[in-house]
């Protein structure tokens, strides 16, 4: 049966429940967010886009769907499979991915419940990309008979349902087929006849729902189309120099003594790490508020998180990299109401300092800071609270966060200690209002060392313009004091060994230094924690010895650039191709850095300084790792190099 989209459609609104796919090897992978949501196959490393997702519909006609950190995921390798496990209260699935001879995708998809209910249905959704237009046809290849039974009448505004065991998809440039193991109810919809924005509905199960009933299918997913290869054009603005870079920097909260120091010590034997972010152990540190928390280190009763938290700090600060500290948990003297674990009624997390305490909270950090440097000979650069605009896990207004550093500034000055403060360290790169009231008062500006925010989210380029204008306006470098991408992701940790995260992770790094020009990117962590390592009992593989990732790799290129350049503009033709550039002020070094998204291409540079011959040119993927690809020349401020696809490509000169 062939179906082409009506002229008018109805409209819908409908959310998503996301299904989990991973990357297979061979001629083509499979792209996937990483809390699972299917953006597409990838043919000769060009994607070809689709979204997948899960969804389940009640009896209200209210759909949940999985977001980003929005369910309980867990996820495993399991020899040539992935699988995903997501749990939404009483409703369980569980999704298996690998790749059949024919090099498709096969998804195994299982739904369940642990309780009896009732539901409108369960789905798995495909939606289909912009390049399926208003030409799109489908051949759907439906059973020689079926029953009305057999058609789900709760499923609204479709254009066209009915059981299928097979569809194929069909515009002038891309092509999608999809096979059933079992006869399913398939359901397209779309938006209008102009801007379709067509959805593929597959029922999974409906109506009465018994407990532990497991309900299953199986499909084969297949692209193709047209692999853009066309080459792209980038330029350099030479005479345009913008912010410093110092490289990549680390943070190195301890939290696990017996796999941490094995991905420190490796770390800081491969690595040029520029800056460092250590934890304060405020809440061991001064317990008792009747206690003098000097005098008790003095007297041998430093907390043994204390004492590992100074001399990882005293270790580095001995390397030359300059030492932020950031608190955590506040002790329980030093908050209002009981210590907080999760969220507060209201939404809320954390919790709000006692402002009745507040000179002997300014004590004790100052104390903290002073007998860092007396005992173990430490500067501390700067201070914050992490993350206090969400409340992980101290909370604070923006008025607050100005009033601290204003206040404990003032009071650090009278102590004779120069440590200055972190402005912001938000959460997330949209949390930039916070720091607004703290970034136009001129008491409090001289106590700023640093404008911070964290990269899990909200990186839009309006965001990130707006972190570049504050740094600027208080006229000190911008940080982001803990780098990747997914903050949920220490729940299913063996995500960050595959090369999507690692691809989307250092394509997030080279827009943020683009746009915001920060000193130093502090990757979140150069521990065990969300670490860039695996083997060694890391993410429990302790089949292998420790190992550096893709993402290790990517981190060591990004780092290999020169330090004390300085960030220059550079524009791409292709938006598959983020880029980022770095020049030194006598134009005789140059280091650009590129994420090609897209399929193998080549690429005309232009605007190169004169002085700059020949640029050495580094690749790190799926099968290299910060490799020496070739040297090529520059010739009139022009080079022309080729993209590998889904790379992290770096071209460095000499």
């Amino acid at each position: 049966m062939r179906y082409s989209l009506p002229t008018s459609t109805k409209q819908y609104c409908f959310t998503l429940f996301i299904v989990a796919l991973m990357p297979l090897s061979g001629f083509s992978q499979t792209e996937f967010t990483t809390w699972g949501n299917i953006t597409g196959i990838r043919i000769d490393n060009q994607l070809m886009e689709f979204r997948s997702s899960l969804v389940l519909v009640d009896q209200n006609s209210e759909e949940r769907a999985t977001r980003k950190e929005r369910q309980r995921i867990d996820f495993k390798r399991e020899v040539d499979k992935k699988v995903f496990s997501y749990a939404m209260d009483s409703i369980l699935w569980k999704e298996t991915l690998y790749s059949n001879p024919k090099e498709s995708t096969v998804v195994q998809i299982d739904f369940s419940s642990t309780v009896d209910t009732l539901i409108n249905g369960a789905y798995f959704r495909i939606e289909l990309p912009e390049e399926f237009g208003s030409d799109t046809e489908f051949a759907i290849k439906t059973p020689s008979q079926f029953h009305l039974a057999d058609i789900n009448k709760s499923f609204d505004g479709a254009d066209y349902k009915a059981p299928s065991t097979s569809v194929k998809v069909t515009s002038p440039t891309r092509e999608l087929n999809i096979f059933f193991e079992k006869p399913t109810e398939v359901s397209i919809r779309a938006l209008d006849s102009i801007h379709p924005k067509i959805e593929l509905n597959f029922g999974l199960a409906s109506g009465q729902i018994p407990a532990h009933t497991q309900y299953s299918n199986t499909f084969t997913i297949s692209a193709s189309g047209v692999i853009d290869t066309s080459p792209i054009e980038l330029e350099v603005f030479p005479d345009q120099l913008g912010e410093k870079f110092d490289g990549i920097g680390g943070n190195f909260r301890l939290q696990n003594p017996r796999m941490d120091p094995q991905v420190i010590d490796y770390s800081l034997d491969n690595l040029r790490v520029s800056w460092s972010r250590v934890e304060m152990p405020w809440r061991q540190w001064h317990p008792d508020l009747s206690k003098n928390p000097i005098e008790e280190a003095k007297n041998g009763n430093l907390h043994p998180k204390v004492r590992e938290a100074m001399e990882m700090a005293q270790r580095l600060d001995k390397m030359g990299i300059p030492v932020i500290l950031a608190a955590w948990f506040p002790p329980d003297w030093a908050i209002i109401g009981e210590r907080v674990r999760g969220a507060n009624p209201d939404g809320t997390r954390g919790n709000a300092l006692d402002q009745s305490k507040k000179m002997a909270i300014y004590r004790s950090i100052t104390d903290y800071i002073k007998y860092l440097e007396e005992a173990y000979d430490v500067e501390t650069a700067m201070f914050s609270f992490n993350e206090s605009d969400l409340g992980i896990d101290v909370r604070q207004t923006a008025e607050e966060h100005n009033i601290l550093i204003k206040e404990l500034g003032t009071f650090l000055r009278s102590q004779g200690v120069d440590t200055k403060f972190l402005l912001g360290d938000t959460a997330d790169a949209n949390g930039w209002k916070f720091t607004t009231i703290a970034s136009v008062d001129p008491e409090t500006r001289p106590y700023i060392g640093g404008v911070s925010f964290h990269s899990w989210r909200g990186w839009t380029d309006e965001n990130l313009l707006k972190w570049s204008d504050i740094s600027k306006r208080v006229g000190v470098p911008l940080f982001v004091g803990e780098g990747s991408i997914d903050a949920g992701a220490w729940r299913y940790p063996q995500i960050f060994e595959e090369p999507t995260y690692a691809l989307d992770e250092i394509d997030v790094y080279l827009k943020i230094l683009n746009i915001s020009q920060p000193l130093t990117i502090l990757q979140w962590q150069l521990t065990s924690d969300y670490s860039p390592m695996s083997g060694g009992g890391i993410f429990g593989n302790d089949s292998q010895d420790l190992y550096p990732t893709q993402r290790f790799f990517n981190l060591k290129q990004l780092g290999s650039t020169p330090k004390g350049l300085q960030a220059i503009p550079i524009t791409s033709s292709e938006d598959l191709v983020t880029p980022a550039a770095f020049l030194s002020s006598r134009k005789n070094k140059l280091a650009v850095h590129l994420v090609n998204k897209g399929a193998t291409r080549n690429a005309t540079i232009t605007g190169i300084p004169n002085r700059i011959k020949r640029l050495k040119i580094y690749t790190t993927n799926q099968e290299k790792s910060f490799e020496t690809i070739r040297t090529v020349s520059v010739r009139n401020g022009l080079a022309i190099v080729e993209l590998e696809g889904a790379s992290f490509i770096s071209l460095i000169n000499d």
